[in-house]
């Protein structure tokens, strides 16, 4: 198993937070100052921890290659996306230059496939960055398309552009099937929540980067303090915070299902601002929303970019 906390020295691991959390709400945790240098366990007491997690396929699906192609296209249906706003984007790579990898993860309910692409070196620590969950979430986007710009020199970055292709053909927060795929995260009841895990187990990824919109925060899990403070402080937000957790039932945040594929497993949670109030009519809550602006969502995704690529290639020493 390999983690933040081992891999990267500095990084702080912290107790799992056991407060009761119903939405993506941060719930503020002492500062990186404050906080233990001593890794501690990440198990949760809460009620929903003792549901038995399905069988994970920790197997990857052949590596597709379609020279010259962009296979995801086919997939991607980025048009409101991308018509949002006067310079918005959707998910669709527009850089000109093609990922050198593609791998489609999954299936949705509707039949698009669930693609990811490899961005940067081959060899070395992989991040896995989640461009979208949530299908009316568009700001998502422009992080997707820094990462593509400008790939990383010294690791590797696996883009899961949309991981529900459904919802955003559709304009919709939730799947084909009327469920919240980031409260899918321990049941695995949705193919989208499904082929992350899936991929998580045989990826064995050292942090994971879930984008969202519109709250216009940062927050970490499991310890990810460094890198979203770095990303925080960068973009100047509020942050970082906890990410959170959801103790109702069974429901689970994705980045908890994956601390279950991958005892430990650190997360950075981006909240960027919403470029219209088009975008993400429906969250949990509204009295967190933020508008933006392109402009600002732009930059913004530009300079945390840069602060994630700083972070895993030049991580603090220890002591």
């Amino acid at each position: 198993m390999r983690s933040l906390a081992l891999l990267i020295p500095g990084f702080v691991a912290l107790a799992a937070c056991t407060s009761t959390i119903t939405a993506d709400t941060p719930a503020t945790l002492p500062p990186v100052s404050g906080a233990s240098t001593t890794t501690s366990s990440t198990t949760s007491t809460s009620t929903s921890t003792t549901t038995t997690l399905p069988v994970v396929d920790t197997t990857i699906a052949p590596t597709t290659t379609v020279a010259g192609i962009d296979p995801t296209l086919a997939d991607i249906e980025d048009e409101w996306c991308a018509t949002l706003a006067p310079g918005s984007i959707g998910f669709r790579n527009n850089t000109g230059t093609l990922a050198d990898e593609y791998r489609p993860i999954g299936t949705t309910t509707e039949g698009r496939t669930i693609w990811a692409e490899h961005w940067g070196s081959t060899t070395g620590p992989q991040v896995l960055v989640l461009g979208q969950v949530h299908g009316d979430e568009c700001a998502p986007a422009f992080m997707v398309q820094a990462i593509r710009e400008v790939p990383p020199d010294d690791f590797g970055i696996w883009i899961v552009p949309t991981v529900n292709p459904d919802g955003l053909a559709a304009h919709s927060r939730r799947t084909a099937t009327n469920t919240d795929p980031n409260r899918d995260g321990f049941d695995l009841t949705t193919p989208e929540a499904t082929a992350v895990m899936n991929f998580t187990a045989a990826l064995q990824p050292i942090l994971t980067v879930h984008l969202h919109s519109p709250y216009k925060w940062v927050g970490q899990h499991n310890g990810a303090w460094e890198v979203a403070t770095a990303m925080s402080v960068a973009a100047g937000w509020p942050g970082p915070h906890n990410a959170g957790r959801v103790e109702s039932g069974t429901l689970a945040f994705l980045w908890e299902g994956q601390e279950r594929v991958i005892p430990g497993h650190q997360s950075v949670l981006v909240e960027f601002p919403s470029i219209s109030p088009l975008e993400a009519p429906d969250v949990p809550d509204p009295a967190q929303r933020v508008e933006g602006t392109v402009g600002e969502v732009t930059i913004a995704a530009v300079l945390m970019r840069d602060a994630l690529y700083d972070a895993i290639s030049n991580p603090p020493v220890a002591g």
